[in-house]
């Protein structure tokens, strides 16, 4: 059994929006009597698509991290209120530190 290109597609939109797993994924695509670089190449396409909402996420909280680091950092520099120096340095860097490591898991997983 042959299928097109954009039949394929469709098949791993299907699958995607469905929440196949990359097993049933791979068995869907064999009984479907694909050869091996054509397998490959679907089941490729299927983890890039099943990863892009997490790569984003990454992306969203590494820069959110940054962003709380250096506010943080430049609030205990400057220290514009002397009574909160400690909230500053001992509160917002580590949170801003964990959203950044957060981020680094998601975006290199």
């Amino acid at each position: 059994m042959t299928l097109s290109t954009t039949e394929l597609e469709k098949k791993l939109k299907f699958w995607f929006e469905n929440n196949f797993s990359i097993e049933q994924v791979e068995s869907e695509l064999t009984e479907l009597g694909l050869d091996a670089d054509l397998l490959e190449t679907n089941l490729r396409a299927f983890k890039k698509m099943k990863y892009a909402n997490k790569h984003f996420a990454g992306i969203i909280c590494v820069i959110i991290g940054a962003v709380l680091c250096v506010l943080s950092c430049m609030l205990a520099i400057l220290n514009p209120l002397p009574a909160l120096f400690n909230l500053f340095l001992f509160a917002f860097t580590p949170l801003a530190i964990i959203i950044l490591f957060i981020g680094l898991y998601l975006l290199f997983e």
